[in-house]
């Protein structure tokens, strides 16, 4: 793809073509990761004993146990209610159960409700969420009725029984869940119902994100009506959920960089610097300087998030501080990246060589989904940035005194964002940029 329409002053410079992603040239820091040998994941969960339920792990590879429901939407009412007991589980392990889709990925998955239980040293949070189609989210959490998935006291996983109920209200968008006899309520905006959710399953399905496992059982269940008693194996579905493998997708190792004739790969939110870039000649916020491709997004968590864009090597390699957005130096990248409740916005952010600068509020989703969009940036010497999404253009002016301090750029490339997250799989292609 070629630069269209840019400035006068952004042609200044040569653009790099994409054909030299495959070049050695290429420098990687702490980019490739990948644990030797990877760790052990094991699936061990469905129908036993009188009940549904097992050893269910996180993982980024979906694993399910559920019955296949004819498709119901946020249009119907929706309730379900039974038993649950948590024998156990290992620091950062988590379930989902409830209603989701089999296309559902993801750790907060879009088409989903469902209650979420967090282990962490044999004890469990319980949390209730949705997603819709486009991985808008919210829910509530346990215990001290609030509005956002916060942990808070947690239980103890000590095999206890403990009764509940999950309802969907479509006129007012409410969401009840009753956990040993307690109330808890949240409301899903309009917006969000307006976007809506197809449902297809319910059941188990994993977090799907890197983590531990959890014991955990349910019975006694009613959903919309039907009842399950477990007294005979009801046959329900089973995907990954009898399976022993060696994950290579654990938090913190990274796996990005020149693939073919793309750039891109598995980037985790980390404290710790890592980027894979391509030298270029040195710029500062005095030239013009511009980029464009297009970006295929494959994969995320929720809490995630990357750059790519201009950088300085030494910076990043020398920014020991974990904090994602503030403390960054020579940055002028695009942010894949958002709250939990949208999922991940495409924005412009910028920091001077003091860390002063700033990230968009906001700007386009982008969705997970292995869709690809092309995109452009463009930075004027006056101090403006032009970002372009698809047909979306957003406009962004740097500060005369952030200007004023400057910043230095040797890089172009994949940078991760240095706080604790998940992952992002994003692609780079048909690359071209401003250096020699």
């Amino acid at each position: 793809m070629k630069l269209r329409n840019l400035s006068r002053c952004a042609r200044l410079l040569p653009l790099l073509a994409a054909a030299e992603i495959i070049a050695a040239s290429w420098e990687g820091y702490h980019n490739r990761l990948v644990p030797n040998p990877p760790p052990i994941t094991r699936q061990d969960f469905g129908y036993r004993d009188g009940r549904i339920g097992g050893w269910i792990q996180r993982s980024t590879t979906p694993a399910w146990y559920a019955k296949v429901i004819e498709p119901v939407t946020l249009e119907k009412p929706l309730s379900a209610s039974g038993t649950f007991t948590v024998k156990g589980s290992q620091g950062g392990s988590g379930v989902l159960f409830g209603w989701f889709n089999a296309q559902s990925r993801g750790w907060r998955m879009p088409n989903s409700l469902v209650i979420r239980l967090d282990g962490n040293a044999n004890t469990c949070w319980i949390f209730f969420e949705y997603g819709t189609r486009s991985w808008f989210t919210g829910g509530g959490a346990t215990f001290e009725g609030r509005y956002q998935t916060t942990k808070t006291k947690p239980l103890p996983a000590d095999g206890k029984s403990h009764p509940w109920r999950l309802e969907y209200r479509p006129q007012t968008g409410e969401i009840e869940f009753v956990l040993d006899g307690k109330s808890y309520l949240a409301r899903m905006p309009e917006g969000h119902r307006a976007d809506g959710a197809t449902f297809d399953r319910f059941g188990f399905v994993n977090q799907q994100n890197t983590g531990d496992g959890m014991e955990l059982y349910f019975d006694d269940l009613e959903i919309n009506g039907e009842r399950f008693s477990f007294g005979t194996d009801p046959q329900w579905e089973g995907r990954g959920n009898k399976v022993e493998f060696r994950d290579h997708v654990r938090r913190p190792f990274h796996d990005f960089g020149p693939v073919d004739k793309q750039v891109g790969g598995i980037i985790w939110r980390d404290e710790q610097p890592a980027y894979c870039g391509k030298p270029i000649k040195t710029l500062t916020l005095e030239d013009a300087f511009a980029a464009s491709g297009t970006i295929t997004f494959r994969s995320a968590g929720s809490d995630s998030g990357v750059y790519f864009g201009f950088f300085d090597a030494e910076s990043k390699r020398n920014k020991l501080t974990p904090d994602h957005h503030a403390q960054q130096t020579n940055l002028l990248a695009i942010a894949v990246e958002g709250p939990s409740r949208i999922g991940h916005y495409f924005r412009v952010g910028y920091r001077n060589a003091k860390g002063e600068g700033m990230l968009e509020a906001s700007g386009p989703t982008i969705k997970p989904d292995g869709s690809t969009h092309r995109w452009s940036m463009r930075y004027d010497p006056n101090g403006e940035i032009t970002v372009t999404f698809d047909d979306h253009t957003q406009v962004t002016r740097l500060r005369p005194e952030h200007k004023a301090a400057g910043a230095r750029f040797d890089r172009f490339g994949i940078v991760n964002m240095q706080s604790g997250g998940h992952h992002v799989e994003i692609y780079l292609d048909q690359l071209q940029f401003t250096g020699n």
